[in-house]
């Protein structure tokens, strides 16, 4: 298991989420992992809109990243769903040798070549494997009721993504568990919120959140829990009941002891009660 990173923040956190950066970082520090943030970095290009239009492009753009991952020795950390997706898949297509090859001829002309070395991790993942650790850094106990809400592109393909099922998926409760919170279930197959439609039909996007949002509030939770920051987006702009939402590496941080204004929890806008805690 290669334990030195690339941090791969993708480009909806930079541009308007980052303080699950900051979160995310925190985590990270506390937890001694190794990371830099990748260089000349550019978008994985998102896997609903831009891949489906070209895919030759969408493979050169990803196998770009993997390879400057690789040149370093490094595998990639992701802090976003669809980033994890996009590039777990690119990789896993890029199996292929003579696909491969065909990249290599695009990314020859920039003086760059993808050999097929690099993993492609999750923060999810990462944590998973580093229970004990995670354990032993909470200092402060959360006593939050949470429902979680994985994300679409954590759990679907499965036999690609190699993460989490997409039936009953457990990760993210599971790791929230060892915070001392307490994860209610309310999805068997876990709903899609409608992220990844926003940017093409609003009206579609809307009325998908409903669902969720209505059996997430009922369950009497504090705030829903996701890994992804689209999702964190929906939930936490989009959704009319007002419950509030915690990306995981937000949860984390608190129980290891970051006070809420040092990760910038109150750029929410709808806020999380964490007094007393």
């Amino acid at each position: 298991m290669n334990e030195r990173f690339y941090l791969f923040s993708g480009c909806l956190i930079p541009t308007r989420l980052p303080f699950l950066e900051a979160s995310s970082c925190f985590v990270l520090d506390r937890l001694g992992i190794e990371y830099e943030h990748l260089p000349d970095a550019a978008c994985c290009v998102e896997p609903i809109g831009l891949r489906t239009m070209a895919k030759d492009t969408w493979l050169a753009s990803a196998a770009r990243l993997l390879a400057i991952a690789e040149e370093d020795g490094r595998d990639i950390l992701t802090l976003c769903n669809g980033c994890y997706m996009s590039l777990r898949e690119a990789s896993h297509a890029l199996r292929d040798a003579s696909l491969r090859r065909q990249v290599n001829r695009t990314l020859g002309a920039i003086g760059r070549e993808y050999r097929g070395t690099v993993s492609v991790r999750h923060l999810p993942g990462a944590l998973l494997e580093r229970e004990d650790d995670v354990r032993k850094a909470v200092a402060r106990p959360m006593n939050l009721r949470l429902v979680s809400h994985p994300g679409c592109h954590m759990v679907r393909p499965s036999a690609v993504l190699g993460l989490d099922s997409s039936f009953r998926p457990a990760v993210v409760d599971r790791i929230a568990s060892w915070t001392g919170a307490r994860v209610e279930r309310t999805d068997d197959w876990p709903s899609c919120c409608g992220g990844g439609l926003a940017g093409i039909s609003e009206e579609l996007s809307s009325r998908m959140l409903i669902g969720p949002s209505e059996r997430y509030m009922s369950s009497g939770a504090a705030a829903v829990l996701t890994p992804c920051p689209f999702c964190f987006v929906q939930f936490d702009i989009k959704q009319k009941s007002g419950l509030p939402v915690l990306y995981l590496a937000e949860l984390l941080a608190l129980a290891m002891g970051a006070a809420p204004e040092s990760i910038g929890m109150q750029h929410h806008r709808k806020k999380v009660n964490v007094q007393g805690m």
